[in-house]
């Protein structure tokens, strides 16, 4: 490696690069938001180490004991932990012979210093905010599936699978797939105030919020809270997105929705393809702003500079640095940081997934004809048992009679762990659609 080919304008660049950075994307006009940026602060490790640690608190009465008598003990909560080692994330800009030639013809014909400079910044301002848009990136798919996948240097096309550990008994599926209904989101709001947590904010793709206000039910949450008088034949327009916002508002002790529609650019191999982060098929329910960290380590080079690389920081993790090679002549600059956006306190973070439901497989129940099998997970039961169980795991009392798409209903709205438990308490009442 050697000098930056421009080292005379680098040397006055590179030390206001922060503020030159921090100036451009001032101007940008919010065309890029960082939803990590203010969902998750900031966080220094030292070992380059991430946790994320969650507690399983419920709370009890203190009993209440006589003069002189001891305390009696009290089960300590469980505490769940995600861990690792940071991953890197970085890119780099290269400048030819072209660019290069473009820049010292510019020099000779007396170009304002500015204006060189401009030229100088620009791989400079697109490093940085190249890894922004990887965090962006990491920190929806993280939010929105628990599971993200990053890239590892050391393995070509291989991915490390980061997996925050998102609670089954606070994910769910819809009663019908593919859309979602007032009593799908009541449940879950239902079940965190169960567990002592309130719901504030609903994160979800725009694409699916839009789809979620042209439901009959949110027409007639709409109509409702305007006071209008309506009925079975009562043809309701689709509310506005403010209107449904504020009458689900009021229905739902002020949560609030989170609209997601992000797009992020990824290149590889030359090709740039756009993809957006955010799962279209989760809602998920936050109840504090905050929802983790950015968690940021110290690079190897930051401690270890290589000789002739001129180097800058921004945004304290990013590395900025600028160099020159030969044969073929290039000016390199590269972006790079060890960082992470680590999602904690899940056992806070409840999720609704519109795409897991069952549906009656009509080919199968075709072949019960007395009515006693029950098909479900691709899987033929006896019915009477599965009901049995099924009342055993929910304390409810369904009959063995009821209907096959009333249970598989009621399955539905299990949640992950519960629907996994009956999974496996019906494992030996499997049969073939025809047999007892």
């Amino acid at each position: 490696m050697k000098e930056s080919l421009f080292i005379e304008y680098i040397r006055k660049i590179f030390p206001k690069l922060q503020t030159i950075i921090e100036r451009i994307n001032g101007k940008r006009g919010n065309q890029l938001t960082y939803l990590h940026k203010t969902m998750l602060r900031k966080e220094y490790s030292a070992d380059q180490k991430w946790e994320s640690a969650s507690v399983n608190t419920t709370y009890v009465a203190a009993d209440m004991v006589a003069m002189d008598s001891p305390l009696p003990p009290k089960m300590r909560d469980s505490i769940a932990h995600a861990n690792g080692t940071l991953p890197k994330v970085g890119m780099k800009k290269i400048l030819r012979e072209t660019q290069i030639n473009t820049i010292n013809i510019m020099k000779a014909q007396g170009a304002a210093f500015t204006n060189i400079a401009n030229k100088l910044t620009n791989d400079a301002v697109a490093c940085s905010v190249g890894i922004d848009e990887k965090n962006e990136a990491n920190f929806l798919t993280a939010l929105s599936d628990g599971v993200v996948i990053v890239e590892d240097e050391n393995n070509t096309g291989t991915g490390l699978r980061i997996n925050f550990n998102y609670l089954p008994q606070n994910s769910f599926g819809v009663e019908t797939a593919g859309t979602i209904s007032s009593d799908d989101i009541k449940r879950v709001i239902a079940k965190a105030d169960a567990d002592g947590n309130s719901i504030t904010t609903i994160a979800i793709s725009l694409s699916t919020y839009n789809k979620m206000r042209q439901e009959q039910w949110a027409k007639e949450l709409v109509a409702n809270y305007r006071g209008q008088t309506f009925d079975s034949n009562t043809k309701l327009p689709v509310p506005t997105a403010t209107l449904f916002d504020e009458a689900f508002a009021d229905d739902n002790n002020g949560i609030t929705f989170l609209k997601i529609d992000r797009t992020v650019i990824s290149e590889k191999n030359g090709k740039r393809i756009p993809y957006k982060p955010w799962n279209a098929n989760k809602l998920i329910f936050l109840t504090t702003q905050e929802v983790g960290a950015l968690v940021w380590g110290t690079l190897a080079e930051v401690t270890n500079p290589v000789a002739g690389v001129i180097y800058s920081t921004v945004d304290e993790y990013k590395l900025i640095s600028k160099y020159s090679k030969n044969d073929p002549l290039q000016e390199f600059t590269s972006g790079q940081a060890l960082v992470l956006p680590v999602i904690e306190n899940v056992d806070q973070i409840y999720s609704l997934d519109i795409s897991e439901a069952q549906t009656i497989d009509s080919t199968e129940e075709g072949k019960d004809s007395t009515d006693k099998n029950i098909t479900i997970w691709g899987q033929a039961y006896i019915k009477a048992n599965f009901v049995a169980e099924f009342n055993k795991i929910t304390g409810k009392n369904l009959s063995t009679t009821i209907s096959d798409d009333r249970l598989i209903a009621a399955v539905n709205k299990l949640n992950d762990a519960d629907e996994a438990k009956l999974k496996k308490a019906v494992e030996s009442y499997k049969t073939t659609n025809g047999d007892s």
